[in-house]
């Protein structure tokens, strides 16, 4: 009796390599996915769920219930039209032989089709089935093929380009070897496994049978996995050496490069010369994460110990060399960090040389924006109230918070730019507030914010030079490119703003950077409407609080053209809370209306009504709720009562503008009654849209009704 075929298989697709750079594989484990299903899918191939891992050495899809064969369905194909088709004497041409042969078609197979150009015949293949195992070795070859890295070079005469080379290929269709050529390499049926000093080659027959290979081996396949198992692994050995793992090692990207570096994770604990303690705190973790990838180790209160946890690919034979080796190389780097920290106190912050630093060729240097940011100081300072003694600090820090960009340990460590500048102001002398604002003159970054108000200042004056800088040169993000940071420049602004909740005026800021930009080549036109502009819509994507404002709210604050960022995020704020709230409705109502009556007269005139033009009583009952009634709406929108404000702007107008519109008509044929009436209308209008915002944006005016 003939074996039975299965219906369904799991194929296994595993890329052996070369080591790949770390920071290339969650990028490539994502597309493995994602392109095979869309290949699979384009094949009408049917199958169950797709999975994608990898490790320094392997990239691996797994496919489940993927099935046996590939089920095409019938189509229908236009050929020529018949005209062309039959010649004079009613036989086939050669266009149409043709076209048949191309499709492995005959004459009975053809259907002629009226379209609005004509007859033409349709070639109707029908639905077909073909084995799986035939279709996958040209499919699992474009999809390794279609791969893309940051980098691909040539790794054979067959032109075939990948990150690294590739020395080996698995293919299994359940237990089927499925034969694959990619470059001038075939696939078989053995995966390998040992590391690079030992490898060993083992032939597997299905796809438990590669996982149970690949951990006997002590390899973890799965990079979640792998990097839980690693975080694990940090952190008991951290308690071994008598304290914990240092958290910033573990947050800040050192834990996923790690786990992409390695693929049987092994700890190995290893001490350095106390003596390096004396090092910032930063500098150490620094050098301990760009240079051995290993892990700082602190006590109980956070003080930072003479110990590490390295993590290696594989058990060692000889574990204390390794150690040593690690240990020897470890407090080399630190020695020569010791020798840097040394060397750059000699020179103070005042004496950086920032002139010779260049920002970008058509912005000039380093100094050049010190300056630029040091003539933001004053109306920033005005806006956020701060004190003689406060504003003289910002001066300060200002003036000294591109100094560490020349030292020798900044240039070994870019990461720590104003971290630098902070411990050198202290070792000069300067106040502590002064070096905080310079430590933390970049943030927000990886999570942390500034803490200190003069901190939060200089970070606004910073990443607004930036901003407006690039936007003077005609440099602006577009699309997914943003190679000089502005779109976090822009964000970072509307964060700290947010974060300390003081006034950010756009316009009191521009005007002091334009006179300062002087020396710049020519910029662009309407550059101040374009900075606030770009800033506003930053507001879009920017991590509100709950409950989340929709986006027809910002659409509403962002009309009213505000210049404040923090007053218009107060509004955005106060109608989210106020959204659903019969109030917002009635005076969305009264937005509405006015708007719309605007909307389509030809000419708006700009003043307010003459009350002597009033012909009906009803305009002269909405003037006097307008005169009596303004301050007190004005007082509680000066006051950021928003709520208040809205409530009380739709309590006083909605009824009596509802009765107006009832009993007058406004587009009348006198035209100064006309403009008159108009007048009134937009008086009404703008005296919550012009500072607030245009309600008439609103989705509730689709779905609500007063």
């Amino acid at each position: 009796m003939p074996r039975k075929l299965p219906l369904e298989e799991t194929l296994l697709v595993e890329i052996g390599t070369e080591e790949l750079p770390a920071a290339y594989l969650a990028g490539v484990i994502a597309q493995l996915r994602d392109d095979g299903q869309r290949l699979l899918d384009e094949a009408h191939l049917v199958h169950g769920a797709v999975e994608s891992f990898g490790t320094l050495r392997r990239l691996v899809m797994i496919v489940r219930g993927l099935s046996a064969f590939q089920r095409n369905p019938a189509e229908q194909i236009r050929g020529p039209s018949k005209q062309v088709a039959f010649g004079p004497d009613g036989k086939p041409t050669q266009a149409l032989l043709g076209f048949l042969r191309a499709r492995g078609g005959t004459l009975g197979q053809l259907k002629t089709v009226a379209t609005e150009r004509g007859e033409y015949l349709h070639f109707l293949k029908p639905a077909s089935t073909v084995s799986s195992i035939k279709v996958l070795p040209e499919l699992i070859q474009h999809l390794i093929s279609g791969l893309r890295f940051p980098k691909t070079m040539r790794w054979d005469a067959s032109g075939f380009r990948f990150a690294r080379p590739v020395r080996w290929l698995l293919v299994l269709d359940g237990s089927t070897p499925v034969r694959v050529t990619v470059g001038r390499l075939t696939s078989g049926r053995v995966t390998r496994v040992g590391g690079p000093k030992k490898p060993k080659a083992v032939a597997v027959g299905s796809v438990s049978a590669y996982h149970t290979a690949l951990k006997r081996d002590g390899i973890m396949l799965d990079q979640q996995a792998r990097r839980q198992r690693i975080d694990q692994l940090v952190r008991t050995a951290g308690k071994k050496t008598g304290g914990v793992v240092a958290p910033e090692m573990i947050t800040h990207g050192l834990l996923d490069e790690v786990a992409g570096l390695t693929e049987r994770p092994v700890p190995l604990v290893g001490r350095f010369d106390p003596k390096y303690l004396a090092l910032p705190r930063e500098v150490l973790l620094a050098s301990m994460a760009k240079h051995q990838r290993v892990f700082a180790v602190q006590s109980a209160s956070g003080k930072l110990l003479p110990a590490f946890v390295a993590i290696l690919d594989g058990a060692p034979r000889k574990p204390a060399a390794i150690r040593a080796v690690m240990e020897r190389i470890l407090n080399a780097r630190l020695a020569d960090s010791l020798l840097f920290f040394e060397q750059d106190r000699k020179t103070p912050l005042k004496s950086a040389a920032l002139a010779g630093v260049t920002f970008h060729e058509k912005l000039g240097s380093m100094e050049d924006k010190t300056q630029r940011m040091r003539k933001l100081i004053d109306p920033l300072a005005s806006a956020w109230r701060l004190s003689d003694g406060e504003r003289t600090q910002l001066e300060r820090a200002c003036a000294l918070a591109k100094g560490d960009l020349v030292t020798t340990m900044v240039k070994e460590f870019p990461t720590l730019q104003g971290v630098m500048g902070k411990h050198y102001a202290l070792g000069d002398g300067e106040p502590r507030e002064v070096a905080m604002a310079i430590g933390e003159h970049y943030l927000p970054l990886a999570g942390r914010s500034p803490e200190t108000l003069l901190g939060s200042a200089l970070s606004v004056l910073d990443k607004y030079d930036t901003l407006a800088s690039y936007f003077h040169i005609g440099i602006e993000p577009t699309g997914d490119q943003d190679p000089f940071g502005l779109r976090r420049a822009a964000q970072g602004i509307i964060e700290v703003a947010w974060l300390v909740r003081r006034p950010l005026p756009c316009g009191a800021l521009f005007a002091p950077w334009q006179a300062a930009a002087t020396r710049l080549a020519h910029g662009k036109a309407h550059l101040a409407e374009q900075v606030k502009t770009y800033l506003l819509e930053r507001l879009y994507t920017f991590a509100w609080p709950k409950p989340v404002p929709t986006r027809d709210i910002i659409d509403a604050v962002l009309a009213s053209r505000p210049d404040d960022l923090v007053d218009a995020m107060e509004r955005i704020i106060s109608l989210t809370r106020f959204n659903g709230n019969r109030a917002l409705l009635k005076a969305a109502k009264v937005i509405e209306r006015t708007a719309n009556i605007l909307k389509g007269a030809k000419q708006i005139p700009q003043g307010e009504p003459d009350p002597s033009k009033f012909q009906d009583a009803l305009e002269g009952k909405l003037w006097n709720l307008l005169s009596t009634r303004r301050r007190d709406i004005d007082t509680l929108i000066a006051k950021q009562s928003y709520g208040e404000a809205t409530t009380l702007y739709g309590e006083v107008f909605f009824e009596p503008l509802h009765e107006f519109f009832a009993k007058v008509m406004v587009n009348v044929k006198d035209p100064q009654i006309q403009q008159n009436r108009l007048a009134l209308m937009r008086s009404i209008n703008t005296l919550y849209t012009d500072r607030v915002a245009d309600l008439s944006k609103l989705a509730i005016l689709e779905e609500g009704t007063v």
